[in-house]
């Protein structure tokens, strides 16, 4: 008895396949061959063009600052890079700097908790999912399910629609009897009473 559903064969996309491709080169291919047809541009000038956007800075920045530019005024919550007032004395600035290492470094601990926790959950997630594939492959083959209490018995007849079923069962039949004789048959009897009584 098969006990598990087979894999994936070669050329079956199987994922070890999939993780050799160039998707993306592949997409970029599709991408390309649709603008030609759809708009008459090609992929590779609107390609340029973006690029062009992307690395262009505004004015007040200078130049060449692609990621300031497109995501100005993001700030993580977890980063702790908050200008802090150095108006004290020097001693004040050593302390500062002492507690601001502190600080990173317990916030570096806290992301790497935080990451080890979320890699945890995933690990969990995918053994709960894998499990869950693999009793539903297990309990959805009818060969699989409960050998032992099977009963393999008809529990109604064919038959039991039918809408002529049972019509006579309240009718009793008179027991008919054959007698060789006519004039003592119960033909004959009943013919007797009717017509010459």
């Amino acid at each position: 008895m098969y006990c598990f559903a087979n894999g994936r064969q070669e050329g079956q996309a199987a994922p070890h396949e999939l993780k050799n491709q160039d998707l993306k080169a592949k997409l970029e291919e599709k991408e390309r061959k649709h603008f030609q047809k759809a708009k008459g541009i090609s992929f590779e000038e609107e390609r340029k063009r973006d690029m062009e956007l992307l690395e262009a800075a505004p004015p007040d920045e200078g130049g060449g600052g692609s990621s300031r530019a497109l995501i100005p005024n993001a700030r993580d919550a977890d980063d702790v890079d908050a200008d802090i007032s150095s108006g004290d004395s020097s001693d004040d600035d050593d302390d500062d700097s002492d507690d601001e290492a502190e600080l990173k470094a317990e916030l570096e601990r806290i992301r790497a908790e935080r990451a080890a926790e979320a890699e945890r959950r995933a690990a969990e997630e995918e053994a709960k999912r894998q499990e869950a594939i693999r009793s539903e492959v297990l309990g959805g083959n009818p060969l699989m399910q409960g050998a032992g209490d099977v009963d393999f018995g008809v529990k109604r007849r064919w038959d039991e629609d039918v809408v002529f079923k049972n019509q006579t069962r309240g009718e009793v039949k008179a027991a008919r009897r054959f007698i060789n004789d006519t004039v003592r048959s119960d033909f004959h009897k009943k013919f007797l009473e009717r017509y010459i009584r």
